[in-house]
């Protein structure tokens, strides 16, 4: 398709070309000279698309190639079957989580009646289900930390799932599941857990539903290093993060509501040292509701203290991610963002990421009160607020939101050559 469109430039320069000398030789000065003169802004204009959209541009590579897979780590292991020796075991107030956990086996299901429980539970158990059972005015029971534990479940075994508790005052995170095939989360109300509401890490198919959390330092829902992954039909609000997706492959974040954090939703491919996995690619951000994002920072960590608050829905450093059908509303700096690692970070020359968000596609969104009070890195960059802010960093992203507020006032669509495309991001490089 690139090389049609080269073809069709080539035509059209030796069109306007032709045209130029015709107006030359033209006997009439009303037609010769302002014939020649637009025959030729058209003729260098075309040249000059060509020039720029044939241009090299370097690859988007880590300064340092590192290899690290996403996903749990080890040999995929079988589907678990179930067997005639699976029980229910049912844990009652006043009785120990975590004793029967110990003497569990695979396969089981932990029924864990209605009251509060002080515990930090360690599940080590292939297929095990922690199952709350609601009272009779369906509250659940509530695992509570009081701000002294630290987290709330830590599983480290395949086929790990966790349904129907209230989690509350943890200092670490709700629930962390650490390089496991299988965690599912449904069905959580998660208040003040410390750094992260959930937090599966190196998981390979992670599922979380129907979960709510809000007063996380961090995030409220995190996935990180993980691969195929579910987030939809929860809410995250009142966290510093609302939902971060770093360094995942193949990550759905579908239906969720997310208002009144610090930043709303946040697509990235971290770089920091701890970090194993050194990829992170096609996420998509769909029929989510995104506003409000607002929040003074209550983040501990560095990096999340630099982001501003009031960015909707913030693409960084990774790709490809699609942007589409969410309601993005009432986020002061930007309704989304989509910027390279430079815009945070001063020295990358380390990193061992991609620095340059690729293939970015937003679509079919409704936007409304964005960017009216933007802060931080945005004001920094001498960059108004917006619906939409692109920071140039890359060629082949896609702006298909209509009749929008946008920074650059030009951005790509669908409808563009990729030639094109490319010769507008050497002139924006060239004005930066």
């Amino acid at each position: 398709m690139d090389a049609v469109w080269i073809f069709v430039v080539v035509v059209l320069i030796g069109f306007a070309g032709w045209l130029v000398i015709r107006a030359w030789r033209a006997r009439h000065g009303w037609i010769k000279w302002p014939g020649s003169v637009l025959s030729g802004i058209v003729t260098l204009l075309l040249l000059t698309v060509l020039v720029l959209g044939l241009l090299p541009i370097p690859p988007n590579v880590a300064p340092v190639p590192t290899p690290g897979l996403a996903g749990a780590q080890g040999p995929t292991p079988a589907t678990f079957q179930p067997t005639d020796t699976q029980h229910n075991l049912i844990i009652h107030p006043g009785e120990s989580i975590q004793a029967v956990i110990d003497r569990a086996i695979p396969g089981d299901t932990l029924v864990v009646m209605p009251g509060v429980y002080h515990e930090a539970l360690k599940v080590n158990v292939v297929n095990l289900t922690l199952l709350g059972q609601p009272d009779a005015n369906g509250q659940w029971p509530i695992l509570d930390g009081q701000g002294q534990m630290d987290t709330a479940v830590l599983a480290t075994a395949n086929f790990f799932t966790v349904e129907q508790f209230q989690i509350r005052n943890y200092t670490g995170n709700g629930v962390k599941t650490d390089n496991i095939y299988g965690a599912y989360y449904h069905n959580l109300f998660i208040t003040n857990p410390g750094q992260y509401g959930v937090f599966p890490v190196q998981n390979t198919h992670v599922v979380i539903q129907n979960v709510k959390v809000s007063g996380a330092k961090d995030a409220g829902i995190y996935v990180g290093q993980s691969r195929d992954v579910l987030v939809e039909f929860s809410e995250a609000s009142h966290n510093n993060g609302g939902i971060e997706i770093e360094s995942c492959v193949n990550s759905e974040v579908l239906n969720n509501d997310v208002h009144d954090n610090t930043l709303g939703i946040l697509v990235w491919n971290s770089p920091e040292e701890d970090v194993f996995a050194k990829e992170g690619r096609n996420t998509k951000v769909i029929n989510n509701r995104v506003e409000n994002n607002n929040s003074a920072t209550i983040a501990t960590e560095e990096f999340l203290q630099s982001i501003p608050p009031g960015i909707g829905i913030l693409v960084f450093m990774t790709g490809p991610t699609e942007v589409a059908r969410n309601t993005i509303s009432g986020n002061d700096s930007a309704g989304v963002g989509v910027a390279q690692a430079s815009i945070i970070f001063n020295d990358t020359s380390k990193f061992t990421v991609p620095l340059i968000p690729e293939q970015t596609w937003l679509h079919d969104n409704q936007y409304a009160n964005n960017g009216n009070h933007p802060a931080g890195f945005i004001v920094q960059a001498h960059f108004p607020g917006a619906d939409i802010l692109w920071d140039v960093s890359s060629w082949d992203n896609r702006f298909d939101d209509r009749g929008v507020k946008t920074f650059p006032p030009l951005v790509p669509t669908s409808a563009w050559p990729d030639l094109f495309k490319r010769s507008l991001f050497q002139v924006y490089q060239f004005l930066k």
